[in-house]
């Protein structure tokens, strides 16, 4: 099934990438249970494919963000993830559930 995203640009309809993002994302977390910081950059490219990176991109990215644990989370995995959430203005209501990586960060 592939997902449309409602926005016309010169006439043209937007295809949104939010569901390659998942399953990507998906089939990473599947292989080993983590998320390489290698992983999170294909999944992000994937959704600046078009040319754009759409709110369900981002909502598929603020998921992905929350679902690392402890373990994802290296020093380049911390730099990654600060560099997107700047990137792509991930507002404050969404990044309230990122926040919980500093908390667990700093046990």
């Amino acid at each position: 099934m592939t997902y449309w995203n409602h926005g016309v640009v010169s006439g043209m309809v937007i295809k949104s990438n939010w569901q390659k993002m998942k399953q990507h994302a998906f089939e990473a977390f599947n292989r080993d249970g983590r998320m390489s910081v290698h992983e999170l950059e294909k999944i992000v490219d994937l959704g600046c494919a078009d040319g754009s990176f759409d709110d369900q991109e981002k909502i598929v990215l603020i998921n992905i963000i929350s679902s690392l644990t402890r373990a994802d989370m290296s020093d380049a995995m911390w730099a990654k993830v600060d560099e997107l959430i700047h990137k792509f203005e991930l507002d404050h209501d969404k990044e309230a559930s990122i926040e919980r990586l500093d908390d667990e960060h700093d046990l």
